[in-house]
């Protein structure tokens, strides 16, 4: 296997650590658990997938130092219900890692169960070919064969972290069966009174609403409604701020800081390892309301991993620039004042966010260009409001190019945007940046006259 480094300015990710950029509680040198959390691979679904998902475990292995412990899908392995795809997967991983001695640990997205891509009472039916195709190996770490037969729920341990996977019964809302939720609880009842100072992992492919970015998406394309997010578990997952789930099923980059969410537990977002979506934003350039052009050219994930005093961190993964994305988010151990849950607050944070600022604005050539706004994290999305004799006449976003890199500071450093088809008179247009956070700039406005019949 020829090494892979992760390229953040010169640096790869092992040097990165060593210079100090490590988390405050995280002790680099205690690391017991290593895990890729990754989703949505999609394997069969045109984007090169099969490629991706083999550079995600290549890369997964070269940034642990070919100490990676396990890997954990958090749903849509494949694009469709089909043997073949299945069969593929099993392959792909296979060509990088044995599975009895790197397990993998998966969880049923919708794109697992059947062409209509929802979750139904035949669900784990459906399902069985996956242990068939797959065989015993994968499934060495299983605590509960009969949950997961009867179900398809897992309690998985590797290097003594719990890890368990839920699978819904119906979409739209997503919900679960009863006695799923009552398997929940009990576990995570059990499991915390043996240790209540240590991480518990949680696999669902939807997202926890109200969490991270994107969980709150209204489905205005397939009109399915709560496709995107369940409100089924958060009384459950309150209770115990040990948890730390993994969703996945919105594909949304990492590089939003929002990604990350603390309330009374800890959820996150996996991205997707095959194609991006993003929030229905209205940007434009976009191939459907969620999907933009390009969508392809991109490949995300996590790493995880734990040391010996219970402290956890993330990387977030580029993998299709070979990239650590931003800063490394740290998770200190739990602890019973639950202090663990403060840093990556949404209020907390939004409350510590300063909105973005822009310079300048010209219209050149039947375009309006515009220099990047500049932010403490990054901007977002541009809103740009044409008015003509004073009075509104379009709204334009644009959405911006923080996804692409894994630092802000490769993003653009302009923007423009076509106005060709603009009647002839006199515009104004007010340009305003908004970040992550929904903060907003100062517009910035720039006045011009469209004239055909010469080159403005």
């Amino acid at each position: 296997m020829k090494p892979i480094h992760f390229a953040l300015g010169l640096l790869t990710l092992p040097l990165l650590l060593a210079c100090g950029q490590q988390t405050r509680h995280f002790d680099e040198n205690s690391i017991v658990l290593s895990l890729g959390v990754i989703s949505d691979t999609h394997i069969g679904n045109g984007y090169g997938s099969e490629e991706k998902f083999h550079n995600v475990l290549t890369q997964l292995v070269e940034a642990t130092d070919g100490k990676l412990n396990g890997v954990l899908v958090v749903g849509d392995l494949i694009n469709v219900a089909s043997e073949k795809q299945m069969a593929d997967f099993k392959h792909l991983y296979e060509e990088v890692l044995d599975p009895a001695e790197v397990p993998m640990v998966y969880t049923i997205g919708n794109h697992d169960m059947n062409p209509q891509y929802r979750w139904t009472q035949e669900s784990v039916a459906q399902h069985a070919v996956f242990h068939t195709i797959l065989g015993p190996d994968y499934f060495l770490t299983d605590q509960d064969p009969v949950m997961r037969d009867s179900l398809e729920c897992r309690h998985c341990v590797i290097g003594n972290y719990h890890i368990l996977c839920l699978t819904p019964d119906h979409s739209s809302p997503i919900t679960y069966d009863p006695a799923v939720l009552e398997w929940l609880e009990a576990r995570l009842q059990e499991i915390t009174a043996k240790d209540p100072k240590q991480y518990i992992i949680l696999l669902t492919h939807p997202m926890i609403y109200g969490t991270c970015y994107g969980s709150v998406l209204q489905d205005t394309y397939t009109r399915m409604g709560d496709y995107w997010s369940t409100k089924e578990l958060t009384g459950i997952l309150s209770r115990y701020p040990q948890v730390i789930t993994f969703g996945g099923h919105l594909h949304f980059p990492l590089n939003d800081p929002r990604s990350i969410w603390q309330g009374a537990f800890t959820s996150v977002g996996t991205a997707s390892t095959s194609y991006m979506a993003i929030d229905n934003g209205q940007y434009e350039d976009m191939a459907t309301v969620t999907v933009m052009k390009g969508a392809g050219k991109f490949s995300q994930g996590l790493l995880l991993q734990f040391d010996k005093k219970g402290n956890a961190r993330l990387t977030r993964m580029d993998f299709y620039n070979k990239a650590v994305i931003g800063d490394l988010w740290e998770l200190p151990a739990p602890r019973k004042d639950l202090s663990h849950l403060a840093r990556y607050n949404h209020e907390t944070l939004r409350a510590l966010n300063t909105p973005p600022v822009l310079s300048s604005a010209e219209y050149k050539d039947g375009k309006l260009c515009f220099a990047a706004g500049t932010d403490d994290e990054f901007v977002h999305h541009y809103r740009i409001t044409l008015s003509k004799d004073g009075e509104p006449v379009a709204l334009k976003k644009i959405l911006a190019d923080f996804y692409r890199v894994p630092l802000p500071s490769q993003m653009k450093s302009a923007y423009e945007l076509s106005l060709a088809d603009l009647e002839e008179g006199e515009y104004t247009a007010e340009i305003v940046a908004v970040d992550s956070w929904d903060a907003q700039s100062e517009p910035i406005t720039c006045s011009f006259i469209v004239n055909h019949s010469k080159t403005n």
